[in-house]
């Protein structure tokens, strides 16, 4: 007999019901999108201002890593390309949890796990020094940011990069990384 096909949303479905979730997106990041999610986060977040932001800030600069990175692109729109990718934010009773995912390609999965994991043993002092060292430092032409936004997360949340990746095939791995803002008292 034939495996039913809605199998996996359903499981999906059941897994996600037990959270309090704000937002769970799965397509392209592009302006539009990145823009009606980010005002969806600020007005459920109003309730703890400060966290809000952070939150807001964290959603921000993950979407873009997705949007600028994400090895799957939008191939249905004829101007540009977006990076596709999934986001979660859910609420726990003390705080926001972002989970952020996307293919990547295997050669840069190394990378990006040893710059979270040099980050994530960092304080707050030395993050800031990596990211002022960062910004000085020479980028490559063909890079689309400042190599900065990993480690704004870390500071903007001030807690631990979970991140976890599976290899799909011998050319990309579907990568994730959660963090989670805390709430004021």
């Amino acid at each position: 007999m034939e495996e039913r096909k809605n199998k996996g949303l359903i499981d999906l479905y059941s897994t996600m019901n037990d959270q309090d979730i704000i937002v769970y997106y799965k397509g392209p990041f592009d302006d539009v999108i990145l823009a009606e999610i980010g005002n969806k986060i600020r007005m459920k977040a109003f309730d703890s201002p400060k966290a809000g932001k952070r939150l807001f800030a964290v959603f921000m600069e993950l979407a873009q890593n997705i949007s600028l990175y994400s090895y799957e692109k939008n191939r249905l729109e004829s101007v540009g390309k977006w990076g596709v990718g999934t986001l979660v934010v859910y609420e726990t009773p003390t705080a926001y949890v972002l989970t952020s995912g996307n293919m990547v390609k295997n050669d840069v999965l190394e990378q990006i796990r040893k710059k979270c994991d040099e980050i994530n043993t960092l304080d707050r002092e030395s993050l800031r020094e990596m990211k002022r060292r960062y910004r000085s430092a020479e980028l490559d032409p063909d890079h689309k940011g400042g190599n900065i936004g990993l480690i704004q997360v870390a500071l903007k949340s001030d807690a631990p990069l979970d991140i976890d990746a599976r290899q799909i095939d011998d050319e990309r791995s579907f990568f994730t990384i959660s963090v989670s803002i805390f709430k004021e008292g």
